[in-house]
């Protein structure tokens, strides 16, 4: 018994546990699964050429995939409705009628990471 507790006790110090969802902020590849997942809130990190300097940035935001086009490999974003966007605009305020029609037209090559996103 006492044996029991002492190794009870070892083990508590030696593992953590994480618990997740599987597939909860899983990774989209891109293009193949991007017309499964066109109705969720997507994290996206990408890159964009400034206009002055030509040098490339990394940008990244929360958004709602509107469109995609295999042919010419373009996809459209518009800002996702979810809490992280929300905040941005204030607290309890829903976003803007610009935030609403801004849009984001860029190539798949500039695509670095899209995931799933979690509004929790």
């Amino acid at each position: 018994m006492l044996f029991d507790c002492l190794c009870f006790d070892m083990i508590k110090k030696i593992i953590s546990l994480k618990v997740s969802s599987p597939g909860l902020e899983r990774v989209v590849r891109v293009p193949e699964e991007l017309g499964r997942f066109k109705e969720r809130p997507m994290y996206v990190k990408y890159t964009t050429m400034d206009a002055e300097t030509g040098a490339i940035q990394e940008a990244e935001g929360v958004f709602s995939l509107i469109s995609f086009d295999l042919e010419t490999a373009h996809c459209v974003w518009g800002i996702a409705d979810v809490k992280i966007n929300r905040q941005k605009t204030g607290k309890g305020r829903p976003l803007s009628k610009k935030q609403r029609q801004w849009r984001l037209q860029i190539p798949f090559e500039s695509l670095r990471l899209v995931r799933l996103h979690s509004d929790s």
